[in-house]
């Protein structure tokens, strides 16, 4: 692929393991998505509760939404600066927040970055394939540094309230004659002087809890290496078009969706122990434009349960599209009874979402407890928390008896 302007070269992309398909199959997908919504109506029920039961073999009562991960600016090697390392800063919800509340926090955050970068006469030059803005940047920093400045003014504690992720996207950065990535224009870094920069960069911004595509595949050192030295506060992940086999520092794959994934591939790989989340990309995502591609729509993400779903930045109709679509799938199902939600995120390095004291982490496990059953729950609640509760039914002993285990564990 060609650039033009200031970063104008030529990279050769590493060849990515590609999942057997027949030529010119462009259509298997759509075809896919089309079977399964013909299912779904032949049976009058929605699309997301056929596909979770395809997925389960039984009838499913409870369902929750992904938690959307927004790409909030873009600084790749199609942006107008100098910095090419991040192609995507993607803010991290708190979780917990309905996609509307996500929606407005990330507006509210765009809007006075891009006042801040106006009264340093910095401002935007155009809009990322991404569907977030395009900014000019020299070093990876400055965009983190924007970033926690906006909130401050916000008063939106980063690394409490919101968290952030690094789509590095390194495969597209290398140099291959000379080994090295090019990580801003005319900066060539190895890749063990990549690992200190990470190391650098997270230090700095403890807020960042997600790293994707740090290197490419076959710097395997690098991803352990990489691994070993923030893995307790950061999670590495790995963009993939199939579930193939993990770096050997990464955590979760992130599944980038193409016109050849079916409706079976999607159940499949949701399953998988590694699969972290679906990220949507039309074919001509390259070049910016919208497709209208219903590659992932969002009946598909909450039939296949998932934690996750990345639809990029908030700008461009089809984005925008799908990001109503979750909004009013979460009003349909509250109003049904049937929204479910989580207490906790799958990646490692979210547990600091979690830091509770011995308390508050006390009372999560008796309310757990308490929701297993609503008599035995109203039965343990009238009892103090200090002692165990004097009853002779056997499965509610058993139950205080698990909980209190548990407390003495986490005191541990």
């Amino acid at each position: 692929m060609c650039f033009t302007g200031k970063k104008n070269n030529i990279v050769e992309t590493p060849a990515e393991p590609l999942e057997p398909v027949l030529h010119g199959s462009t259509a298997i997908g759509s075809v896919s998505l089309a079977v399964a919504k013909a299912g779904a109506e032949l049976q009058q029920i929605p699309l997301y509760h056929h596909i979770a039961a395809l997925k389960s073999c039984q009838d499913q009562d409870r369902f929750h939404i992904p938690v959307s991960l927004v790409t909030l600016i873009c600084c790749g090697r199609t942006s107008p600066g100098k910095l090419n390392l991040l192609e995507e800063v993607i803010l991290v919800p708190k979780p917990g927040q309905g996609v509307k509340q996500i929606v407005t926090t990330t507006l509210k955050l765009q809007k006075e970055m891009m006042r801040i970068m106006m009264a340093t006469k910095a401002g935007v030059r155009d809009t990322a394939a991404q569907g977030a803005p395009a900014v000019s940047f020299e070093r990876p920093e400055q965009p983190l540094d924007l970033i926690t400045e906006a909130c401050s003014n916000l008063q939106l504690q980063l690394g409490t309230d919101a968290h952030l992720a690094l789509n590095c996207a390194a495969h597209k950065l290398l140099d291959r004659s000379k080994g090295k990535y090019e990580v801003a224009a005319g900066v060539l870094k190895s890749p063990d002087e990549l690992v200190d920069l990470y190391q650098t960069l997270l230090h700095k911004h403890p807020a960042v809890v997600t790293l994707i595509d740090p290197f490419r595949g076959e710097d395997k050192e690098q991803w352990q290496k990489l691994s070993n030295a923030v893995g307790n506060k950061c999670s590495l992940l790995s963009e993939v078009t199939n579930v193939s086999q993990l770096p050997a520092g990464g955590k979760r794959h992130i599944l980038k969706l193409v016109n050849e994934t079916t409706i079976s591939d999607l159940i499949r790989i949701a399953s998988h122990p590694v699969s972290l989340l679906l990220k949507s990309t039309p074919l001509s995502a390259e070049s910016g434009g919208d497709t209208g591609s219903q590659l992932l729509s969002p009946p598909q993400a909450v039939g296949l349960g998932l934690d996750y779903i990345k639809l990029g930045g908030l700008h461009g109709a089809e984005r925008m599209t799908k990001y109503n679509r979750l909004i009013s799938l979460e009003e349909e199902l509250a109003q049904r009874g049937i929204l479910g939600g989580f207490f906790f995120l799958s990646l490692p390095s979210f547990s600091s979402f979690f830091q509770w004291n011995s308390l508050s982490l006390q009372l999560f496990l008796f309310l757990f407890f308490c929701l297993t059953d609503s008599e035995q729950g109203q039965r343990l609640a009238s009892i103090p928390r200090s002692r165990p509760p004097q009853r002779r039914h056997s499965s509610l002993r058993k139950s205080w008896n698990i909980f209190q285990h548990l407390v003495l564990f986490c005191h541990i």
